[in-house]
């Protein structure tokens, strides 16, 4: 299994001509997720559920930003794509996207954030923004992400800029 490559074979099936910035709740939605905006504990950003023989749902938190929950929509598509890959239709799971997700201990959750990554901002595209000069703040609006996002995007694909704020 390949993050980034799943997660352009979704693209390429689900989002095929539409326009960026790519909406990961509603390829969610296209794959029979639930997406709830909900309140959860301070530290959970996103969880994704699945009970047997029900749809999964993924809860974002409602008091999170945009671009926090866009990407912890596609983090939690991330994990269903990995769940679906190694246990098929018939799992039952919790997953809370939290301050340990990030942490690169976890192989499930380095596969969902890599997933994210890709998934919100396409390499080639990153690319093709990179070597047209634009500034991080403009290529991160265009890709409808945080400013932060972007900057590790562009670290990981070893794209860095002389003012990563520019």
């Amino acid at each position: 299994m390949n993050p980034e490559t799943d997660a352009a074979k979704l693209l390429t099936t689900m989002w095929s001509g539409r326009p960026l910035p790519i909406d990961p709740v509603q390829i969610a939605r296209e794959l029979g997720i639930d997406v709830i905006e909900t309140i959860l504990p301070d530290n959970v950003s996103g969880a994704l559920i699945k009970d047997e023989g029900k749809d999964p749902v993924i809860l974002l938190c409602n008091s999170d930003s945009k671009n926090r929950k866009r990407f912890s929509c596609a983090h939690e598509i991330g994990h269903y794509v990995y769940r679906l890959a190694t246990n098929g239709a018939h799992y039952e799971y919790i997953d809370f996207r939290n301050e340990f997700s990030a942490n690169g201990n976890n192989p499930e959750e380095i596969y969902a954030n890599r997933f994210a990554a890709e998934l919100l901002m396409p390499a080639k595209e990153v690319h093709t923004l990179y070597n047209q000069g634009l500034p991080a703040f403009l290529i991160a609006q265009h890709f409808g992400v945080s400013d932060d996002a972007i900057r590790f995007r562009l670290k990981n694909l070893n794209l860095v800029f002389y003012n990563l704020a520019s």
